[in-house]
């Protein structure tokens, strides 16, 4: 083409030449020092902090948009496809919220078969799981408490645990290898005390180790009541010092120690069976009501003719969304994905990821305007390798839920930058910063809401990818207060 324009141009072709030159010069320099012209984009302050981590600036992507008519904003690689780690769960929260309601509440029912004559079922009693995230062995205690005020004392049968409402398959080493980190729980209809055993850890100097305390009571468990004390500088890496051996997990050993310098610990682990889960937990809480049970726990679907004794309710949606924003909650977030299919499918069918994926979708679409291929959410959670966002949608997506009307109970369930939540040993903006935060291998970021010290509001995603992006806080800190200093 540039042939034939020189040839039929006679007298303009040396022009013409110099005009190729620049152009052609003017892409090269893009090919070959690209990011260091485009980073004059970025405030200094953050392009120092990626270089002292010795980080590329296409390695940060960004987006900043003002709420309420501030002058602020930034597109840096706004359209790339980026793992959005946890800052996922604002999508899932939102979603939830809008398409559940606030006040929305999971049930798990008590039912029985056979007869039930003065305090004696003679049957089976069956706990149908609705999906309650949160449901503990405090509140397995209490409704216990209430079958023993209605007279009953004694089973002559098994307690059969209907699991069915969630159709997921458990393969919870998948993603990283670490099977028995909670973090990793896969959902379950009839989880219960997300399926943990928590060991408190107090050093004791006099003594010369530490001692440890297990929650739940379970029956069965049988674990150490101490570990020693290590001379280790500091408290890094404390749980790997332990040497945790759990390939029987209601035996667990420790062949390191408990370094000296840390305070009080909470270890915990996963207990992969449910059905030996559930029993251990029965066992010391019906004996606490005298109530009188030999048989065993079995996995079962409660049949349509049972016979109700209890409902009982969870907390309001708000509260979960709270506590899964707050604390980056995995388990949480993957039962509100699979809740929005359930309920998006009119309860036809157990719910399954792709079913929460489709209604999202539809959300995302009609709703907030995300068209597809800006984002992909994978189990809710924000654990995967699957999962993308790019941040010039997650900032549209935040500037809506800015304007929706579950807005106060989303936002409230932001960490608050210095003060709670996963953003509490980050004192950048303190108090001023309402953001979900984000970190995987290889990832780490932010997505919520900034309040300038101008008073305007501005929505911000920002994600640090590629080798040694996890090192440091500061490249995203260095955002956060230069978007609070001068927005």
């Amino acid at each position: 083409m540039w042939g034939s324009i020189i040839f039929f141009q006679g007298v303009e072709t040396k022009n013409m030449k110099k005009k190729f030159g620049l152009i052609l010069f003017s892409a090269l320099s893009l090919c070959f020092f690209g990011e260091n012209i485009f980073a004059q984009n970025l405030p200094s302050s953050v392009q120092a902090a990626l270089q002292g981590q010795q980080l590329k600036a296409s390695q940060l992507a960004a987006s900043l948009v003002p709420l309420d008519g501030g002058s602020l904003s930034l597109a840096w690689h706004s359209r790339d496809k980026v793992p959005p780690a946890s800052t996922e769960k604002v999508i899932t929260t939102l979603a939830a919220l809008e398409l559940l309601g606030p006040h929305y509440q999971w049930t798990t029912d008590f039912s029985y078969t056979g007869r039930l004559e003065e305090g004696v079922l003679k049957g089976t009693l069956y706990i149908r799981g609705g999906g309650d995230p949160q449901y503990t062995v405090e509140d397995l205690w209490r409704d216990l408490g209430y079958l023993k005020s209605r007279g009953i004392y004694r089973i002559e049968g098994d307690i059969a645990i209907d699991r069915s409402l969630f159709h997921v398959t458990p393969d919870e080493g998948a993603f990283d290898r670490q099977a028995d980190r909670p973090y990793n729980k896969e959902a379950d209809a009839a989880l219960l005390n997300y399926q943990t055993v928590s060991l408190k850890i107090e050093p004791d100097e006099q003594r010369g180790s530490a001692l440890l305390t297990a929650t739940p009571a379970l029956a069965g468990l049988s674990y150490p009541r101490e570990v020693k004390l290590l001379r280790a500088k500091g408290c890094w890496q404390w749980r790997q010092k332990l040497e945790a051996d759990l390939e029987d997990p209601w035996t667990p050993a420790f062949d390191g120690g408990f370094p000296r310098e840390c305070e009080s610990k909470t270890y915990s682990y996963v207990i992969h069976d449910p059905v030996a889960y559930w029993q251990a937990a029965l066992q010391p809480l019906l004996a606490q009501y005298d109530m009188i049970w030999q048989g065993r726990v079995i996995e079962g679907t409660a049949p349509a003719e049972a016979l109700p004794l209890l409902r009982s309710y969870s907390d309001d949606l708000a509260v979960i969304v709270r506590l899964t924003n707050k604390f980056s909650n995995n388990v949480f977030a993957r039962h509100l994905l699979l809740t929005v299919g359930y309920e998006a499918y009119g309860r036809s069918e157990p719910a399954r990821y792709e079913m929460g994926r489709e209604a999202l979708g539809r959300w995302l679409a009609d709703s907030v305007g995300i068209r597809p291929g800006e984002i992909y959410v994978e189990n809710g959670s924000g654990l995967s390798r699957k999962s993308f966002v790019t941040p010039q949608a997650m900032t549209r997506l935040i500037a809506y839920g800015w304007r929706s009307p579950r807005m106060p109970d989303w936002i409230t369930s932001f960490p608050i930058s210095g003060m709670d939540g996963t953003m509490m040993k980050r004192p950048v903006a303190t108090g001023s910063a309402y953001l979900k935060t984000g970190l995987l291998s290889q990832v780490k970021a932010v997505a919520g809401i900034i309040q300038a010290q101008s008073g305007h509001r501005y929505a911000l995603f920002a994600s640090v990818h590629g080798a040694k992006a996890t090192y440091s806080d500061e490249p995203l800190d260095r955002l956060i207060e230069w978007v609070y200093r001068n927005g």
